[in-house]
C-alpha cells in the first residue's frame, strides 16, 4: 500500500504539475478558454491605456473564474497580468 501511494504520488507531480508543485488546469470546453482569453485582451487593453485600476479590479474578479465551469483562465496568465500591472503602475508612480 506505502509503494502505491508513493507511485500515484510521482504520477501526479509528474503529470498533474508543473514541476513545481501547482496543479495545471485545463479548460472545460474551447468556449471556455475563449471567453477567458477575451476577457484577459481586455485587461491588457486596460493595462495599455494605463487604466490600472479598472484593469485590477478585472483581474480581481478573474480569481474565482474556475468556480464558473463555462469560464477558463489559467492561474499562470491571471499571475502574468497582474505581475505587468504591478510593474507598470510602480513605474507610473515613480514618474510622477
Amino acid at each position: 500500500m506505502f509503494i502505491g501511494m508513493i507511485l500515484w504520488m510521482g504520477y501526479y507531480f509528474y503529470f498533474r504539475t508543473d514541476g513545481q508543485g501547482r496543479v495545471t488546469r485545463e479548460a472545460d470546453s474551447p468556449e471556455a478558454a475563449a471567453r477567458g482569453q477575451q476577457t484577459l485582451r481586455r485587461a491588457d487593453a486596460l493595462i495599455n491605456q494605463r487604466q490600472y485600476e479598472p484593469a485590477k479590479a478585472l483581474l480581481d474578479s478573474l480569481r474565482d473564474a474556475d468556480l464558473n465551469p463555462a469560464f477558463f483562465v489559467s492561474t499562470e496568465d491571471l499571475q502574468q497580468r497582474f505581475d505587468t500591472l504591478r510593474v507598470r503602475s510602480y513605474r507610473e508612480k515613480q514618474v510622477q
